[in-house]
């Protein structure tokens, strides 16, 4: 369901500047908007009640913190039975390194974006968290050379059907 379509262009607008600046005030994000700020207060309560906004986060940089080597990793299962499929979602799950975890449709049952200090971490990951599945058939691992764009923030459009 396109939920995007029942937002008017001052909520568009409150997510829009969300996404670039987490910190704003709702008297800044009002300015922004184009409201006061009590109905810039209410569509952002509302937006968070909604679900729309998931949480606030600090994006911060992986390099200054020692781990710079980003890690795709596609995990190809050789059983996909519920208890296998759900112990193995758990463990991966539980790992701090792992950012992004996927089910994939096409060659690779899993898709993970991991990031570690070294290739050698990575090693360990592997031997501690995949290749000690029952589950586990395959891994296709493709380290990251440079970062070239990563942002988390979505393209909220103007369009058919939005106001």
């Amino acid at each position: 369901m396109n939920e995007i379509a029942g937002l008017d262009r001052h909520e568009r607008a409150i997510l829009v500047a969300l996404q670039q600046d987490a910190r704003l005030s709702v008297q800044q994000l009002a300015e922004i908007v184009g409201l006061s700020p009590s109905p810039t207060w209410r569509r952002l309560k509302s937006l968070e009640q909604r679900g729309f906004i998931r949480d606030y986060v600090a994006r911060l940089d992986g390099q200054r913190l020692g781990l710079g080597q980003t890690v795709f990793c596609n995990i190809v299962l050789a059983r996909h039975n519920r208890p296998d499929l759900e112990a193995f979602e758990a463990v991966v799950l539980a790992r701090p390194e792992v950012l992004e975890f996927y089910s994939m449709t096409g060659g690779a049952d899993y898709l993970l974006r991991i990031v570690t200090r070294s290739p050698a971490d990575y090693e360990a990951f592997l031997k501690e968290v995949i290749f000690s599945s029952p589950a586990f058939q395959h891994v296709n691992s493709n380290f990251a050379l440079r970062e070239i764009k990563h942002t988390s923030a979505l393209p909220i459009a103007e369009g058919p059907g939005i106001n």
